[in-house]
C-alpha cells in the first residue's frame, strides 16, 4: 500500500505531466468507486484543463480550471499509469481518463479505492478528506509545530501517528522504523514522552521518509510511468524482520499486534 513518499512522488509526476492539458472524457468502468455516475463526471470535467495535481496525506487531488476536483485514493493498493498518444492501455483498469491530445492515464484498484468528484465549494465538507492533517513534507511541519501537536496528548504514539487527522500520510509500513529510530515502543504513551523523545521522533519521521525518497520510494509500488522504486528489505531496520538481530544491540526483533496491525520492534531498544 502506497504511503506518503509514494503518493508524493506519484502526485508530483501527475502534476508535471497533466498540468495545462484538457480532459476529453473519463471512462468509469466501476461506478461504485465514485460518488457520481460516469455521465455526471463527464458533464462536469470534460473540456476543462488540469490546473494542478497535489496530495493531501494519502489522497491525490486533481484541480481543474472550471472549479471541479477529482479526489483519488489508492486504497489498499492501486496502479495509476500514464500513457501517451497511441500508447497501449493495461489489460485491467477501472478508470481511464483520456486527454484531448490522445494521452491519458488509467487507474486499476487492487482493493477499496476511491475516485471522487467535488466542486471547490464542496471540498471543505468532503467527509473523506476534510480532516486530513498536514504531512511531513509540508513546510509548516516544523519541530515547533510537531511539539505543539503532541502537547497534552495521552494516547499511544503509534495510534496517534496513524490517525490521519493528526499527521497525514503515515502508514504502517514506515512506522516500524520511524519508532525504532526514535527508540519508542509503539504503545508508549505520548504523555510520558520527554521533549528529547519528541525531537527524536520528529527527526526520525523526516529521516525515514528522506531515505525512501532518495531510493525512489518502495520497490513494490509503481509510479506514474510504471517504474518501481528501490526502497526494499535492505533499507528496513526492524520492519518485517522478525527474528533477525537488531542492528543496534543484536537482540532478535519481535512482532507485536498493536491497534489491529503488526508492529516490529526491538524489545531492548524500544522498552515500553
Amino acid at each position: 500500500m502506497a504511503e506518503l513518499p509514494e503518493i508524493r512522488k506519484l502526485s508530483g509526476q501527475m502534476n508535471d505531466e497533466l498540468s495545462g492539458r484538457i480532459i476529453k472524457k473519463i471512462d468509469l468502468l466501476q461506478e461504485k468507486c465514485s460518488n457520481v455516475p460516469e455521465c455526471d463526471l463527464n458533464a462536469r470535467v470534460a473540456g476543462a484543463s488540469v490546473a494542478k495535481v497535489y496530495n493531501r496525506g494519502k489522497w491525490i487531488f486533481t484541480e481543474f480550471s472550471n472549479g471541479e476536483n477529482i479526489l483519488l485514493s489508492l486504497g489498499m493498493g492501486a496502479d495509476a499509469l500514464y500513457y501517451g498518444e497511441g500508447g497501449r492501455l493495461p489489460d485491467k483498469y477501472q478508470i481511464n481518463l483520456l486527454l484531448t491530445d490522445g494521452g491519458g492515464y488509467t487507474v486499476r484498484f487492487w482493493w477499496i479505492g476511491k475516485y471522487l468528484l467535488a466542486a471547490n465549494s464542496e471540498l471543505d465538507a468532503e467527509p473523506n478528506t476534510k480532516d486530513i492533517a498536514i504531512d511531513a513534507f509540508d513546510p509548516l511541519f516544523t519541530p515547533e509545530y510537531f511539539a505543539k501537536l503532541l502537547s497534552g496528548k495521552k494516547t499511544g504514539v503509534k495510534a496517534f501517528l496513524m490517525n490521519q487527522r493528526n499527521v497525514g500520510g503515515i502508514g504502517n509500513m514506515y512506522m516500524h522504523d520511524i519508532l525504532f529510530k526514535a527508540r519508542l515502543h509503539p504503545q508508549r504513551k505520548i504523555s510520558g514522552m520527554t521533549p528529547d523523545d519528541v525531537d527524536n521522533l520528529y527527526d526520525s519521521i523526516k529521516e525515514i521518509f528522506k531515505i525512501s525518497v532518495d531510493a525512489g520510494t518502495f520497490m513494490y509500488e509503481n509510479d506514474f510511468y510504471g517504474q518501481k522504486g528501490s526502497y526494499g528489505m535492505d533499507h528496513f531496520l526492524v520492519g518485517y524482520k522478525e527474528g533477525k538481530p537488531c542492528p543496534v544491540c543484536g537482540e532478535p526483533i519481535v512482532q507485536l499486534r498493536v491497534g489491529g496491525s503488526p508492529s516490529f520492534i526491538c524489545p531492548v531498544c524500544q522498552k515500553i
